[in-house]
């Protein structure tokens, strides 16, 4: 049988794995030293064929930011309209625009890519590696999506690998495959919660392992909080500086905010091993006099966990939050397992000290703990058609009513797959249909619901004497979302969700 592919595509990196025809498992090396691959893309023309993705991508960050897209999958799947794409497209040298379908695209050489297509071109570039390095192509693949990713950003995410050349066989959420991971290499019972702090969103999720079956008891996190707001904060800080010291601000200049966003990674990475580093990004801005002003400064571990303290505590807070769901204390965990890049930070780890175990890297390893997991699944499908998971809805998913009246048909950390359904009573009687808006509520975090989109009830369900319809929704095991009516004698009809369009 052939392998199938496990690729975590992720806001900041991307990384596959596989287990080969002996068993054993292969990880895609990127190069010599490093297995995961930059999810930045840089287009040198408008023709966009002839893109460079990845570390030489990476590079151009500095000398052609207006056309080196990274840090997109945090837009993919989002309409260009919602308040989360405002508050955040103004913080990067290249242009977001509204595509042809209401969601988020690129604007390069004045070309609108949609996302889904940068993405694919990464997902492409990893399966490539993979192919080369297996001597033999990849036609299947488990894709990682975070925990709090909505419907639409899963459609996203397997659209992508779809235009990569790859059937989805499976999609996992993040935190639930590095458990996967975890349970391979455990075997007696255990809980445990996995706190995955990657590029782009934070998800912790309690599971309980028993003979490598992972079974999720909650999960939860923040959709909007990852590796790249530490970042930005961090670089918000060298902002000031700036200000403070000569008395020039930068904060309006998005290509000289990504260069000390760059410079503020490079500076966090370099104080998980040591105590100081110096930082110097050379012209910043110009002197009145034509002389240019360059970033300067000694940064200390110390003065870095005080800038991005508040982050490390909004990722603790939803912690407890799960484990609150679960029923659970932190006492209550035998291990912590620490996935995402972001875990590497001292500050973080010490802030979890309270749990009576955190495992190391050895033991899962941070950058590439969920590939693995997901390549884990894979085996599994191909050989027993058995997940070995049991994973949960992350957000509720809620029907509007005419009216505006919402009612929740789907509550979160509700088991997968799910069948659930409500009456609907009291629908008008007009002779169009009657739309029904879907949606996904987030968590306290968010700053808006996730338009799923909408169903649409005929007349001859709305009109037939003594008929009481249900709504029903169904979340297939790789949270693929399905509708239908049903009423008592049998009758059904499948819907059709009908994607939002201005």
């Amino acid at each position: 049988m052939q392998p199938v592919l496990g690729i975590d595509f992720g806001t900041t990196n991307t990384s596959a794995a596989w287990f080969d025809a002996s068993g054993k498992l292969r990880v895609v090396q990127v190069t010599d030293k490093s297995a995961v691959l930059p999810s930045v893309v840089w287009f040198p023309s408008a023709d966009a064929s002839k893109c460079l993705v990845g570390q030489a991508a990476k590079t151009q960050l500095v000398d052609d930011a207006k056309h080196t897209l990274f840090g997109t999958k945090r837009f993919l799947g989002r309409r260009f309209e919602s308040e989360y794409v405002a508050a955040h497209k103004g913080r990067f040298a290249f242009d977001l625009v509204e595509g042809s379908d209401g969601y988020t695209a690129a604007l390069i050489y004045g070309q609108m890519i949609p996302l889904v297509d940068v993405a694919s071109i990464v997902i492409k570039d990893i399966v490539a590696r993979a192919t080369r390095t297996a001597g033999h192509p990849f036609t299947e693949c488990v894709m990682t999506v975070p925990a709090h990713a909505s419907v639409r950003q899963r459609d996203a995410v397997r659209r992508a690998a779809q235009q990569a050349g790859m059937t989805v066989r499976a999609m996992v959420n993040e935190p639930t495959a590095a458990a996967l991971f975890y349970a391979n290499l455990r075997s007696p019972q255990q809980t445990v919660l996995i706190f995955d702090l990657g590029g782009g969103t934070f998800d912790a999720t309690v599971l309980r392992v028993e003979n490598r079956v992972v079974k999720v008891l909650a999960t939860g996190g923040d959709a909007f909080l990852g590796g790249a707001d530490f970042d930005e904060r961090l670089a918000d800080s060298f902002a000031s500086h700036l200000e403070n010291t000569v008395g020039v601000s930068v904060r309006e200049n998005r290509t000289v905010m990504q260069r000390l966003a760059l410079a503020a990674e490079y500076a966090k990475v370099q104080l998980s091993r040591q105590e100081a580093v110096e930082v110097r990004v050379p012209v910043v801005a110009q002197r009145d006099d034509g002389g240019f002003i360059d970033l300067k400064l000694t940064l200390s571990r110390a003065e870095l966990d005080g800038v991005v303290t508040p982050l490390v505590e909004r990722c603790v807070s939803a912690c407890d939050d799960v484990l609150a769901r679960a029923k659970l204390t932190a006492a209550d965990i035998d291990e912590l397992v620490l996935v995402g890049g972001q875990t590497r930070m001292p500050l973080v780890r010490t802030r979890l000290s309270h749990f009576s175990r955190l495992s190391s890297e050895k033991d899962v390893h941070p950058e590439l703990g969920v590939a693995v997991g997901a390549a884990i699944l894979g085996r599994n499908l191909s050989r027993t058609k058995s997940s070995g998971l049991s994973d949960v809805v992350a957000m509720p998913i809620s029907v509007m009513l005419p009216g505006g009246r919402s009612v929740e048909v789907i509550a979160p950390n509700t088991p997968v797959p799910c069948v659930k359904s409500i009456p609907l009573e009291g629908l008008p009687t007009w002779s169009n249909p009657v739309p029904l808006l879907l949606f996904e509520s987030l968590d306290q975090t968010a700053v808006d619901r996730e338009i799923i989109g909408s169903v649409h009830i005929s007349e001859e369900w709305r009109t037939t004497p003594n008929l009481t319809p249900s709504l029903e929704l169904t979340v297939g095991q790789d949270f693929a979302l399905s509708a239908r009516l049903v009423a008592p004698g049998g009758m059904q009809t499948q819907l059709q969700i009908v994607d939002y369009r201005r």
